[in-house]
């Protein structure tokens, strides 16, 4: 029978040139960050989705440092190595982008590009918003806010939180495989290594709890046209055709609304396309830091 990867096992074990630093941000939480590339290049936070971790970006971090960028890779709270907070509140859109800014201060960093998945999507639009001066450009993929996503949040009141250990029972590893099934699009395929590194933070009854809390304390739904206005940062939203997770219905209409915003569909692609299409990803993050440095 599989067992949990162990911390010191998860990616980047074993790979040279990316280090591992654990930050304490302002409001309380420690946080696992990854880093690689020049300190005193143009700095790129890559912010994952839920459920998941710095491993999102396994495939972009070293080859976008190789081309001189200061890249960090987060656990957001509540995800792979970072702290799990229990008080209520913490899983908001808003307390996540203010971890997000916390961790550009915490690494020394005064301005970024910041690249959001998913959920991590809404999280960086929002700390554009609160912070726009320390956000040089967004890159948006399949983010949550530009697309509707199934309700199933809305059973989250009714999921069990056993006491203890035992919470980690919830999460079988045939669940990781299945969601991993359905993440992806035609263009990539995912490994058993990547079904165990995204089982292995479950092995924390903690960051499951943390979870189950962000399903119903994060806004989900869509942003409004008239707060997209306001967004003066750069922004670039990028979609999978076939996004399943995050169906892109409202996406061309709210990127239009962006006062400097633009929309890349990518064919046949699904919600992870930084896992299914690494080098076109790194090409297309590449071009967008060229495109719209300042």
């Amino acid at each position: 029978m599989k067992t949990r990867l162990p911390p010191a096992e998860w990616f980047p074990a074993g790979v040279d040139g990316i280090a591992v630093r654990r930050v304490r941000l302002a409001s309380g939480p420690e946080l696992r960050v990854l880093e690689a590339g020049p300190r005193d290049g143009p700095a790129l936070l890559l912010v994952h989705g839920w459920a998941v971790s710095a491993y999102l970006w396994r495939h972009n971090i070293k080859p976008l440092a190789a081309a001189g960028h200061r890249v960090l890779a987060l656990d957001l709270p509540g995800h792979g190595l970072s702290d799990a907070p229990s008080t209520p509140g913490s899983y908001t859109v808003a307390a996540f982008a203010r971890s997000v800014l916390e961790t550009l201060d915490a690494c020394g960093v005064e301005r970024a590009a910041l690249a959001g998945q998913s959920m991590g999507g809404k999280v960086v639009v929002q700390a554009a918003l609160d912070a726009p001066a320390r956000v040089s450009q967004l890159l948006l993929y399949g983010a949550v806010g530009f697309g509707l996503i199934p309700p199933w949040q809305a059973l989250s009141p009714l999921l069990p939180t056993p006491p203890g250990e035992w919470i980690a029972k919830l999460i079988p590893r045939e669940a990781i495989a299945f969601v991993q099934h359905r993440v992806y699009g035609k263009l990539g395929f995912f490994t058993e290594r990547d079904v165990d590194e995204y089982w292995a933070p479950t092995q924390f009854p903690a960051v499951v709890r943390a979870q189950l809390r962000m399903l119903q304390e994060f806004q989900w739904g869509l942003w409004d046209e008239a707060t997209l206005r306001r967004l003066q940062t750069p922004t670039h939203v990028i979609f999978g055709t076939r996004d399943r997770t995050v169906r892109p219905r409202n996406a061309e209409a709210l990127a239009r609304a962006l006062p400097d915003g633009r929309i890349t569909w990518i064919p046949d692609g699904g919600h992870v396309v930084m896992e299914e299409v690494p080098t076109q990803v790194n090409a297309q993050i590449l071009d967008d830091l060229s495109r719209f440095r300042r």
